[in-house]
């Protein structure tokens, strides 16, 4: 068994990278997008600005950003997976935009030239070792009353749970919060944000938590579920949290839902924390 990871280093990606992990995100995306465009929405993005979206991964929030700046605006996303940015430059060019441009490299030494009017991201400052600091870094490219922007998941025991209680959902949850500690992510990640922001020198946000929940036959909170612990696998033998045997993962996403259809229940995905402030 490994032990977890130093608190210097940045936290451990919790999925296996590839093409399986490219689709989640893209699938997972369709639930978390409304959240996030009411986010630059209430944060004020709007037509012409120009904006830096950290930790693009597939491209989901720099389309989002997009359709907000529209074309008089510019959309500049960055990630450190060059291989993930050929999936989001294709579905720029799939969706005919020309205002959307994208950049490899680390957002603590590789931000693109600013300003920038605005700065955001979604699930990306829970992942490095000291979120302030590059938040503080990010901000000096902010055009003066600019806005930063970001949202992270909380990843504790209660964020994502049923009703009425499901045993197999809070073992499923269960590998995932386990494996998300032991890889040097905070359990509390949402709600940190307010001390990033504030340490990073930037005025007190505005914060906000929502989260998906669904039933039914047909909801996306199994998949949702079983493709997270997945592509968790690696992790999950890696720090001995449970065994292929104990997940058995083909069958998971239709137990969950066999599960939840019996006790007519539904669940409730984590707690996905906006917050957003000006320089």
């Amino acid at each position: 068994m490994e032990t977890e990871p130093n608190l210097l280093d940045d936290p451990v990606y919790l999925m296996d990278r590839g093409k399986p992990e490219t689709q989640r995100l893209i699938s997972v995306a369709n639930v978390l997008n409304p959240f996030t465009r009411r986010l630059l929405r209430d944060a004020g993005i709007v037509e012409g600005m120009r904006v830096l979206d950290v930790g693009t991964g597939a491209g989901d929030v720099a389309l989002l950003a997009a359709e907000l700046v529209g074309p008089t605006g510019r959309v500049v996303g960055l990630d450190h997976d060059p291989q993930i940015l050929r999936t989001a430059f294709a579905r720029v060019q799939d969706a005919g935009l020309d205002t959307v441009s994208f950049v490899a490299g680390d957002c603590r030494d590789a931000t693109p030239a600013g300003p920038f009017d605005a700065i955001v991201g979604r699930l990306v400052l829970m992942y490095l070792a000291d979120p302030a600091e590059a938040v503080a870094t990010l901000a000096g490219q902010l055009t003066p009353g600019g806005v930063i922007a970001f949202q992270d998941f909380n990843l504790t025991p209660q964020s994502c749970r049923t009703s009425p209680p499901i045993p197999l959902w809070q073992w499923a949850w269960g590998w995932v919060v386990d494996t998300a500690a032991k890889a040097g992510i905070p359990a509390e990640a949402g709600f940190g944000l307010r001390r990033t922001f504030l340490r990073a020198g930037l005025p007190e946000p505005v914060m906000c938590l929502e989260s998906y929940v669904g039933g039914g036959a047909d909801a996306f909170a199994y998949t949702w579920m079983a493709e997270s612990v997945r592509n968790m696998l690696p992790l999950i033998r890696r720090f001995g949290v449970a065994t292929d045997d104990e997940v058995d993962i083909d069958t998971l996403a239709d137990r969950l839902r066999a599960e939840t259809l019996t006790v007519d229940g539904v669940g409730k995905g984590p707690d996905l924390v906006s917050a957003w402030s000006r320089r």
